[in-house]
């Protein structure tokens, strides 16, 4: 890991931007040092479901936070690492394969060649509208045999991998562009990343990405689980319920204000209702001029309890759908704004029946400016450094399609097409299966 090298991360959520500058430590080498950060809140409606709206008042608070962030660390910032997110995103589990042009020479798989695959991947068959953003590799094949985890180094003619494609709908990625763009015209974006990628870069250890981990974001718009096993990306997803709902279930049940649910969810909220007495009350302002409303803590804890309920039998689903509920020796990591309520932990732990706990930024270099971001709110910006700072995964040169592939401002670049012929059903082999990728089987290369 560079030590010198200094990235910006600039995550833009539902409700605030925020920003951190990093670079590696000079002191250990798994750890970085925060050299700025800043946190600006966005207008509601201004970025929708992790897609941005409001590409003038996104792009305002892109530019006040930059600001605040160099000002702290003394930077002039010019290149940035920026998330994505949403239900605008998709994800998909696809295949492909080559023959080697160099494997009748009897040499080995290269890292070209395991580049080239993945970069030939970039042009997969998608859903019209969206451009494919990462490729993660999850396994590899090498003529006959299947589950390689490093191919490079093999002997063999036809190289294949299972991958899974994360694509996004292209006018939201514009918006994006175009917001940093509003925010600075010389503000050039390095990698575009998906958001809980980021984050579990932030929040997740080594040895769990080894044994199995599920991470669970919990947003205010959307909920994202993203899983590890043997330090590869096995699964994600991501569904519309977060923390915003609730604060919604909060405000009809007491019959108050949006921002004084919130309010009451921040100070007074807790995840399991069973030990909280009955008869204590709270006073909540709920309209200027009125004499605060009561409501007992214990109706708080049991709306908040279901909610919380509904969410963690929704991610426990998504862990059964991946095939690796029984292969996470880790069990889950929270993070997220509503990973702050109390008792969480013990709640995820009786629906899922794993080992939970919260996650915070890890590896930092303690510092004062550390310990203002070692929280939930900037798990995504620091994940964001991270991602300029070591690779997502280190068998491929970069899982992140370059962001200067992309439309930027008002100028639409057009990348060359390359037609892809719509792979057949997986019925059979990898190797039957890509015939119709690869084209017509060659006699003498044998069965494959």
């Amino acid at each position: 890991m560079a030590h010198d090298k200094i990235v910006v991360g600039v995550d833009i959520g539902s409700t605030k931007i925020t920003v951190v500058a990093a670079q590696g430590s000079a002191n250990r080498r798994n750890n970085i040092e925060i050299l700025g950060f800043s946190e600006v809140p966005v207008p509601a409606g201004a970025v929708v479901n992790g897609s941005v709206e409001n590409i003038k008042q996104v792009g305002s608070a892109i530019k006040e936070a930059l600001a605040e962030a160099g000002s702290r660390s003394d930077l002039d910032i010019g290149i940035v690492n920026v998330s994505f997110s949403g239900t605008h995103v998709k994800v998909s589990s696809q295949s492909d394969g080559v023959i080697r042009p160099s494997a009748s020479s009897g040499e080995e798989v290269t890292q070209r060649d395991v580049d080239q695959l993945v970069d030939d991947m970039y042009r997969a068959k998608i859903e019209p509208n969206f451009d494919v953003l990462h490729v993660l590799p999850m396994d590899f094949i090498v003529d006959n045999s299947i589950g390689v985890r490093e191919p490079v180094g093999r002997t063999g003619i036809k190289l294949g991998g299972n991958f899974l494609v994360v694509s996004a709908n292209s006018q939201s990625i514009l918006r994006t562009k175009k917001s940093l763009a509003d925010a600075d015209q010389a503000l050039r974006c390095d990698k575009l990343v998906l958001a809980p990628l980021a984050t579990s870069l932030a929040v997740l250890t080594d040895n769990e990405i080894k044994a199995g981990i599920a991470m669970v974001d919990i947003g205010d718009h959307t909920t994202d689980v993203i899983i590890y096993h043997d330090r590869i990306v096995r699964h994600i997803a991501s569904f519309p319920i977060g923390g915003r709902h609730i604060t919604a279930d909060l405000e009809v049940g007491c019959g108050i204000q949006f921002e004084n649910a919130e309010q009451l969810k921040k100070e007074y909220g807790v995840a399991v209702s069973a030990d909280v007495p009955l008869n204590i009350e709270i006073l909540i302002n709920y309209l200027a001029g009125r004499q605060p409303k009561q409501v007992l803590k214990k109706n708080v804890a049991l709306i908040i309890e279901e909610r919380l309920k509904e969410i963690a039998a929704m991610v426990y689903a998504e862990i059964i759908k991946s095939g690796f509920a029984d292969r996470l020796i880790g069990g889950l990591v929270l993070t997220g704004g509503s990973a702050n309520i109390p008792e969480i932990e013990v709640l995820f732990e009786k629906i899922t029946d794993m080992s939970v706990r919260v996650g915070y930024p890890e590896n930092l270099e303690r510092t004062a400016k550390a310990d203002a971001v070692s929280n939930s709110s900037f798990s995504t910006a620091i994940g964001l450094a991270w991602a300029g700072l070591k690779s997502v995964d280190p068998r491929v040169k970069s899982v992140c399609k370059p962001a200067s592939a992309f439309n930027t401002g008002n100028v639409v670049q057009k990348e060359p097409v390359k037609e892809v012929k719509e792979q057949p059903k997986r019925n059979g082999t990898f190797w039957d299966n890509i015939t119709g990728i690869i084209g017509k089987k060659d006699d003498s290369l044998g069965d494959y």
